[in-house]
């Protein structure tokens, strides 16, 4: 199990908690304080709480961001909102129903028609969508940079130690020859959406997008952690081929692409006004856009630096292959580059 989906598991059963115990404190505060609250009421409603809560967040935490969610997470914000607040509603329906037969040994449809249970529905479509919409702003921005956004802790500048992976999306120009502008872009925007999945759960930060580039950033941290971006570049290849076929039938091509990557200090502060946004400054950047600018020049689609090499535990399934030494614009020292490659056995 990889750190995100056990993080995963850990906040659904936190969520299912909270779930329970607002459900207990609402039939608390809710009950006729003339009479004594009953168990099987308090039992009655944190059960449809849990129940509700249980079957909901599985939708929301697992089954939407799969790849079996992709048709929902391709939708425009209103009918998403629309989608989300048809399967509630059909949640709470469904939880009334099997708590009323677990509890009470009979099936009553009368509360459907209570004002009571229409002040529920709407109160969590309410939720809901708030919760969308908190949920749009982090697949914008990113949850680490709205974190800090909130937090404030690059309001003024500070320097931080980053990995960077510049990725490219090769051919463009005779991409954009043979499907037209939209056509290709249509297909950028394909392909952003299938490696979106691998970058998220190999703890990757997209930091922005530019033309038919992509900028991934990850802290740089322990050499088992910075493992994590070649992960991340191996769990986007096989994303690709197992997605060939529909590039075939979609765009008669594949989807070929170039990566550099290299790590060390940046500068990173708070830059804007009306629209503001997580910069980052230093010759970390530069280097490594240079890097993925060498992939191209000497043929082969993954370039590392020998410094951020140096800060990677690689496990034997990977092997490291020096492909050359350059002399990089801005560097007085030449920079040793390496491709990762897959042991065979």
């Amino acid at each position: 199990m990889s750190r995100r989906t056990h993080q995963k598991f850990r906040l659904y059963a936190i969520l299912v908690a909270i779930s329970v115990l607002a459900g207990f404190i609402n039939s608390y505060l809710t009950a006729d304080p003339s009479t004594p609250v009953k168990f099987s009421e308090l039992a009655f409603d944190s059960f449809s709480w849990f129940f509700g809560a249980s079957l909901y967040l599985c939708f929301d935490l697992f089954w939407i961001p799969s790849r079996y969610g992709a048709v929902v997470r391709r939708m425009y914000f209103l009918k998403v909102i629309a989608v989300k607040a048809l399967v509630l509603t059909s949640i709470v329906v469904l939880a009334g129903f099997v708590s009323q037969a677990l509890f009470q040994d009979t099936l009553d449809f009368n509360f459907l028609l209570s004002s009571d249970f229409h002040q529920v529905v709407l109160i969590v479509i309410l939720v809901a969508t708030v919760l969308l919409a908190i949920t749009q702003v982090v697949r914008i921005i990113g949850a680490r940079t709205l974190v800090n956004f909130i937090l404030g802790r690059y309001h003024q500048p500070i320097h931080e130690d980053t990995i960077f992976m510049f990725l490219d999306l090769a051919d463009s120009t005779a991409l954009t020859e043979r499907l037209g502008d939209l056509g290709v872009q249509t297909m950028i925007t394909q392909f952003f959406f299938d490696i979106s999945e691998p970058i998220v759960e190999y703890e990757g930060e997209i930091h922005r997008y530019v033309g038919d580039q992509v900028v991934i950033t990850w802290p740089l941290r322990k050499p088992e952690d910075n493992i994590r971006a070649i992960e991340c570049y191996f769990a986007i290849v096989q994303r690709v081929e197992e997605k060939s076929e529909k590039y075939l039938r979609q765009f008669n091509t594949i989807p070929r692409f170039r990566v550099g990557m290299h790590g060390g200090p940046v500068v990173i502060s708070e830059c804007g006004d009306q629209k503001q946004e997580i910069s980052y400054f230093g010759d970390t950047i530069n280097t490594t856009a240079r890097i993925e600018g060498h992939c191209k020049t000497l043929d082969c689609p993954l370039l590392v630096s020998s410094e951020l090499l140096q800060h990677m535990q690689l496990p034997p399934t990977y092997i490291a292959q020096s492909r050359h030494s350059v002399q990089l614009r801005g560097r007085e020292a030449k920079t040793e580059l390496f491709t990762i490659v897959l042991s065979e056995s």
